[in-house]
Parts: C-alpha cells; sequence; structure tokens
C-alpha cells in the first residue's frame, strides 16, 4: 500500500508539475490579439443580425400589403373651428410635394397667352398654365371665412373620394350625399371620407361671376352662346350644329377638399382644372398607352394583390414606389405638381388622379358640363354597382382582350 501511495504520489506530483510548466509556457496573447479576436467575433454577430433582418424584410414584402381602410363614424366631431382660413389647415407637403423635375414631371409651363395663341385645348397633351386666376374676385370672395358668409346655402354633394373615383362621379349614386357650402366646410371637411366634388350642382351666379374671365375655349362661349347657330330648315330657330356634349359651356364644377383628399384614377373628356388655393399632386397616365388593354390598366391604377381601388394617398404611398408602376409613369405620364394660380389641363381621356396637399380649392371646365340645376332624391337612390353598364363606360372605355404593348411586365407583384 505504501508503495502504491508513494508511486500514486510521485505521478500526481509529476503531473501537476508537468500542468503548471505548461502553462507557464503557454504564449501570452497581446494586446492587438486580443483586439483582432473580438473585433472577428462582433463582425460575425453582426453578419448574424443582418441575414435575421434581411429575412424578415423579405417576407414582409412577400406579404400582400393590406389597403388603408378608415371607418366611417358620425360621431366624431370634424367641424376644427380652429382652422379659420384654407392656409391653416394640416398639409401634407413633407411627403407629397415635390419641385416639378422635368424628369418627373415634364409638362410644358405656359403663360395663358401661350396657351391661348397655341390652341393647347386641342392637343393631346397635357399642360401647366400659370397665373390663370389674375383678375378673379374669387381670390377674395372664395377666401374661408368669406365663402361662409356669401354662398353658404349654395348646394354640392359630398362623397368618399375612392368610391367616387371609381364609378364617376355622375353615376356615384347612393355614395353621394346632398349638402351646401355652409355644413360641408363647418361639419365635414376634415372627415377623411368626405370630398365636396360634384359636376351637376347648381352653382350660384354669383361664384361663376367671381372666376371672370373664363380661360379659353370656355370664355367663348360665355361671349357668345349662340355662336355657331344656324336656322333649321323650318326656319323656325337657330340650333347649332355641334351638340351642347362637345362644347366647352360656360358651366364650372367646384371641388373643396382637405388635406390628402382627391379622385381616384379615372378618366373623361377634355377638362382644364384650377386651383385658387391650396395645392395638387397629380398622376396622368397616356390615354394612347393603356386604350385597349384591360389588365395593364387595371394592374397599374388598383391594388391589384388585394383586389381593392385604394385612396390617392395610398397609391403614392404604397403601389406607385413599385418598378414597373414607376417606370410606366415616368415613360408614359406625368407627375406634377399644381400649385395655387396653376392651371392643368387633362387631355381626352387621359387617365389621372390626384391629391391634395392642404386644404384645396379648384374650379373645372369640361367638355359638354353644362349648368346644373341642382341633383333630386332619385340621384342619391341607387346603387352604382348594380349599375354597372354606365360606370363600365365610364371606367374602362375600349377595352379589348388584347395584350399589354411592349414594354409592361405583366408579371409584377404588387
Amino acid at each position: 500500500m505504501a508503495t502504491s501511495f508513494t508511486s500514486n504520489s510521485t505521478s500526481n506530483s509529476t503531473s501537476t508539475s508537468t500542468s503548471i510548466s505548461n502553462r507557464r509556457q503557454r504564449p501570452r496573447q497581446c494586446p492587438q490579439q486580443r483586439l483582432v479576436i473580438y473585433f472577428a467575433t462582433a463582425c460575425i454577430i453582426i453578419s448574424i443580425i443582418n441575414i435575421t433582418t434581411n429575412s424578415n424584410n423579405q417576407a414582409e414584402a412577400a406579404r400582400p400589403l393590406t389597403p388603408t381602410i378608415i371607418p366611417d363614424n358620425d360621431d366624431i366631431d370634424y367641424s376644427h373651428p380652429e382652422y379659420i382660413e384654407w392656409e391653416d389647415g394640416p398639409t401634407s407637403a413633407d411627403e407629397f410635394d415635390h419641385d416639378n423635375n422635368p424628369e418627373i414631371c415634364g409638362l410644358e409651363y405656359l403663360t395663358m397667352e401661350e396657351w391661348e395663341a397655341g390652341r393647347y385645348w386641342e392637343k393631346d397633351k397635357p399642360v401647366l398654365v400659370k397665373n390663370a386666376t389674375d383678375g378673379w374676385k374669387a381670390l377674395n370672395h372664395w377666401k374661408k371665412q368669406e365663402m361662409l358668409l356669401r354662398y353658404p346655402d349654395a348646394e354640392a354633394t359630398m362623397g368618399e373620394a375612392r368610391l367616387v373615383g371609381e364609378t364617376g362621379p355622375d353615376e356615384a349614386g347612393k355614395n353621394l350625399q346632398p349638402t351646401t357650402v355652409k355644413e360641408f366646410i363647418t361639419k365635414h371637411m376634415y372627415n377623411p371620407l368626405k370630398y365636396f366634388f360634384d359636376r351637376k350642382i347648381s352653382i350660384p351666379k354669383g361664384m361663376l361671376q367671381d372666376c371672370h374671365p373664363f380661360p379659353q375655349p370656355t370664355r367663348t362661349f360665355l361671349d357668345n352662346p349662340t355662336a355657331g347657330e344656324k336656322y333649321a330648315p323650318s326656319k323656325k330657330k337657330k340650333v347649332r350644329s355641334t351638340p351642347d356634349r362637345e362644347l366647352w359651356r360656360d358651366h364650372l364644377a367646384i371641388s373643396i377638399g382637405s388635406d390628402l383628399q382627391g379622385l381616384t384614377f379615372h378618366h373623361h373628356r377634355e377638362a382644364w382644372n384650377i386651383v385658387l388655393f391650396g395645392s395638387k399632386r397629380w398622376i396622368l397616365w397616356d390615354h394612347a398607352r393603356w386604350n385597349g388593354h384591360n389588365e395593364m390598366q387595371w394592374r397599374l391604377t388598383r391594388d391589384w394583390a388585394n383586389d381593392a381601388h385604394v385612396t390617392s394617398a395610398d397609391w403614392i404611398r404604397r403601389l406607385y414606389p413599385e418598378p414597373n408602376r414607376t417606370r410606366e409613369i415616368r415613360e408614359y405620364g406625368h407627375d406634377c405638381i399644381q400649385r395655387k394660380g396653376d392651371m392643368m389641363f387633362v387631355p381626352h381621356r387621359w387617365m389621372h388622379m390626384v391629391v391634395n396637399i392642404g386644404d384645396t380649392v379648384s374650379v373645372i371646365s369640361e367638355v359638354g358640363l353644362g349648368g346644373g340645376e341642382g341633383l333630386k332624391n332619385v340621384d342619391f337612390s341607387f346603387d352604382p354597382n348594380e349599375s354597372s353598364d354606365d360606370s363600365e363606360d365610364y371606367w374602362s372605355e375600349d377595352w379589348s382582350e388584347d395584350g399589354p404593348p411592349p414594354g409592361w411586365n405583366q408579371d409584377s407583384e404588387d
């Protein structure tokens, strides 16, 4: 036992001595080496975090985006009396305004003299015209508080811009509600689901006179409403060979809306739109490009993944950045800011949508737009979704089953 014990002790002692000796002989790491190790470890950790984050981002991008849905709640107070004048309301200028870079907007910016001398309303290209409101009494009479004093009972309609844009204002039916200037401005204007826009309202004569002189060609009818009339074969009365639906008549539509309001993608006959207060961002798309291409039209203007017709602001925020849409508008359309006093001319059937930047007031003249007599109860009673014939003509004119034109990627993702 003693021998065994002595042998083990000697062995343990030798092992311990060797271990201590090995530890003493191991070279020490200098501070620079430790820094290299720490840095390499940190890089590995950061790489793992980036890989995880990118995977989450890709999964998020692959997930269909849900359209913004705003509940309609009549119990909410939308009056906001603290916004005394149009300029006092909220504005999304930081998000939606831009400087009309030619690569983004690309429109000619004309004087009124150039507009009239060049007869641009007969051409198939949009233009912006500056100083269109020079001499207009509306610049004073249509200030917010002054409009409430002068025209409180002027009839109008209001509705959700997204729905009105989908069917067209003339066929919006129960999506519109009757209102007056005073009721809308003091109770509903800042409701995101209420937009003052209609083409059949009975505008008081004084409001029309506030917008004189009208730009051409609307002024021609005002100066001589009987121009072009000839006696009918019966010789009993003069008639016009050109039907009213082909004339620029002396009626104006009025649009009033708070920040971020604006009709979604739609099209109609030639029209001009003049902003008196506020600004608008326009997206325009050439009729010749989408004419006859059903799927292409819907893929660009709608939230294809969710089968939804989204608000104009939502379209710019979520859908416009998709490369196929951005490229299409850059090459075959325009993205422009219309400011106070500017006139935007929209040619025949050019697809377009707008977003208000701040409280915005504008007037519109369109080929065939005649003086309104006010809407009747029956005009608000029908369901536009059940009146598919008219709304389809409005929205999808010239559709065909032909494929999209060259350069359009059908497989783009929303």
